[in-house]
């Protein structure tokens, strides 16, 4: 079988493309992390492997336990996942979705690590800097990495800024070295 993120792929472009055209992004995604939370829950789950159930069954029983959560585009997109046999694909949909989203958006997510907590105010002073680095609004996740003795690491995408103590030991090690 394919990968999911590969099923997922069309899936996500589409819904992407209607909510941006409605301008439901942020509705979008909402219902589909609502989606999500109804799919991975262990009930729902224990459902879904009862053998005994045809598509349609599965259909109405997720469509009813979403309720009025969700509209007809969303009732249409569970539906055709279903019948595509193609549930298991929902979490790579939403994750994509959330991607093109934040691309839409200008926003890009930020690994920070830190050797130690850091306040609020260094974060947002920290968060400032990189978004004027990159040009687009910045959402930090940090992480504290004790291996780190000191400083800060912060990985955006593929680019990486090493500023801590950990980093600058290695770069001394490996120009002695050479």
């Amino acid at each position: 079988m394919a990968e999911l993120i590969t099923i997922a792929r069309p899936y996500a472009s589409g819904v992407f493309a209607h909510a941006k055209e409605q301008g439901q992004l942020a509705k979008w995604s909402e219902m589909l992390a609502f989606l999500v939370r109804v799919y991975q829950d262990p009930g729902m789950q224990a459902a879904l492997a009862n053998p005994t159930l045809t598509r349609a069954d599965v259909e109405r029983l997720f469509l009813s336990v979403c309720g009025e959560h969700i509209d007809g585009a969303a009732r249409n997109l569970v539906g055709l996942l279903i019948r595509n046999d193609r549930l298991e694909a929902l979490l790579q949909v939403r994750e994509l979705f959330e991607a093109l989203k934040a691309g839409e958006e200008s926003i890009v997510d930020a690994r920070v690590e830190t050797a130690f907590p850091i306040t609020d105010e260094q974060l947002r002073t920290l968060t400032q800097k990189l978004e004027a680095r990159v040009q687009r609004t910045v959402r930090p996740n940090v992480q504290v990495v004790p291996d780190l003795i000191g400083g800060v690491r912060v990985q955006i995408g593929d680019d990486v800024w090493d500023a801590s103590v950990r980093g600058q030991l290695n770069s001394m090690a490996t120009a002695l070295t050479k």
